[in-house]
């Protein structure tokens, strides 16, 4: 049997303009009705006007400007929460507020590449994805019946909007180069801020903050005082920041680019602040796999890296106030039974697993997270344990089905030996490894969360497909069968 020739890449590339009218006027309109709104006051118009803006800029950014609308999601995700705080300070506290649906569904426009590339979609990520809707489409029948329409659906999108994503970053590995250039661009930028806008928030909470930790009641945070609380920087809680710091410094370790030396001691500084333990051996994971598992002509490098990091890092940490913050949770390692935080996720570990075996076929969609707080009874809104709530959301049958794309998800990355060569696919799966080891202290696959965990898959396949095309990736034919077609391009997305 005669194999599909080796695409030419150059030939089959989608030129895009450096810039575009239309896509640079929708995102000036979402950037003016943001700021507008925020500083002169959107009232109760505002988030519908900050969502619909959102979409139409995404929209553009999606058919004209692919490497914009890659940031546009992703600077959604880090910066809805902040946009959400501060829409609650002006018009009180609202805890299904719509502005968190922006990321949501900016992400969603990714779903039109399914449409336009379903047949290009190969072994290697068909059968994993498949499996993985499989599993989202039997717990949103579950919640239709247990929680209703709107909580289910809602938790429906958190699901399948980062799963589409990672397809779409899978599919359009032709413009690999571009959207890595863009990704990065945007870490080079957003990480410092992010990072140091979390170090303020310790030592100088600012009023929408204050307001949104005593209006929400999130005691795990801690209390709403300078130097009291674990830092949650612009998103909403102090996990998915930790995990969206960790994502931009393994990603960002591997580049050559102006201020990566500041930007990673500020992430170090601001993920120690998290407090959030699970992040820091997370951490840790994803440097030994960019380190040992990487370009070997990057190593050494990596080691100034890191160590030029923790130099910098030394001096903010050392002081008094966060010396003592850090160490107290460090302390709590050797001796989590008496840990507080421990003995409650403890707890609620134990009332799910009790649910779990009762109720085989699951709670459903719309049971936990964002999806709950729509429901006029809430059962469990959180387990902090995501292995649990796999099997406690999805039951039995959704979770083997998730189980089962789970494991062709990692067989495939195992089978990528070019990322031995490339440092941005060893980044990528250096996240999606530690975001993985994450899944025992909450969800992975869903909200801002899923968008990190699923978009490093997605990286990594396009990345290892471009690497193969152009000569660069692994040699084996079967492989890559599986992620390079001879398909043109149907469309300009």
């Amino acid at each position: 049997m005669t194999l599909p020739a080796r695409p030419s890449v150059q030939a089959q590339v989608i030129q895009r303009p450096a810039a575009d009218p239309l896509s640079n006027l929708t995102m000036g309109i979402f950037l003016a009705v943001t700021f507008g709104g925020l500083v002169v006051g959107g009232g109760t118009l505002f988030p519908a006007l900050y969502v619909g803006t959102a979409v139409l800029a995404g929209m553009v950014a999606y058919y004209r400007m692919p490497g914009r609308y890659l940031g546009l999601v992703y600077g959604l995700v880090f910066f809805s929460p902040f946009v959400r705080r501060l829409v609650d300070l002006q018009n009180g506290y609202n805890p299904t507020n719509p502005v968190l649906l922006a990321p949501v569904f900016v992400a969603l426009i990714s779903a039109l590449t399914l449409g336009y590339r379903a047949r290009e979609l190969r072994g290697a990520m068909l059968l994993p994805f498949t499996f993985t809707l499989a599993a989202v489409a039997y717990a949103y029948s579950v919640g239709l019946l247990k929680n209703g329409l709107v909580p289910a659906t809602y938790a429906m999108l958190t699901w399948v909007a980062p799963i589409c994503f990672a397809a779409h970053l899978n599919l359009n590995w032709r413009t690999f180069p571009a959207l890595r250039d863009a990704f990065l661009t945007f870490l080079q930028w957003t990480l410092p801020v992010i990072a140091a806008y979390g170090i303020y928030q310790l030592v100088r909470p600012p009023a929408w903050d204050l307001y949104w930790m005593q209006a929400a009641s999130v005691v795990s945070v801690g209390a709403p005082i300078p130097f009291g609380f674990r830092v949650f920087g612009p998103l909403n809680m102090p996990g998915p920041y930790a995990v969206a710091l960790l994502v931009g410094m393994l990603f960002l370790l591997g580049t050559s680019r102006r201020g990566t030396f500041i930007s990673l001691s500020l992430g170090l500084i601001a993920i120690m602040l998290t407090r959030t333990r699970s992040a820091w051996v997370a951490l840790l994971v994803g440097l030994l796999i960019v380190q040992f598992m990487g370009p070997i002509r990057r190593m050494m490098r990596n080691w100034f890296i890191m160590l030029f990091m923790v130099m910098l890092a030394m001096p903010l940490l050392s002081l008094d106030v966060f010396r003592e913050t850090i160490s107290s949770r460090l302390a709590s390692f050797a001796s989590l039974t008496e840990d507080d935080s421990f003995n409650a996720r403890r707890q609620l570990s134990y009332l799910a697993t009790q649910a779990i075996y009762a109720h085989a076929e699951g709670e459903g969609l719309g049971s936990t997270g964002g999806g709950a707080k729509l429901l006029q009874v809430q059962r469990q809104a959180s387990i902090d344990n995501g292995f649990l709530e796999v099997f406690y959301v999805l039951g039995w049958p959704g979770g083997a089905l998730l189980g089962i794309g789970l494991a062709g998800n990692l067989l495939t990355l195992l089978r990528f030996r070019d990322a031995r060569e490339d440092s941005f696919a060893n980044s990528a799966r250096a996240c999606f490894w530690s975001l993985l080891g994450m899944l025992l202290i909450g969800d992975i696959f869903s909200g801002s969360v899923g968008v990190f965990f699923w978009g490093s898959y997605g990286f990594a396949c396009s990345a290892h497909a471009y690497n193969f095309a152009t000569g660069k990736g692994l040699r084996s034919r079967q492989l890559a069968r599986e992620f390079v077609s001879p398909l043109p391009v149907p469309s300009p997305a």
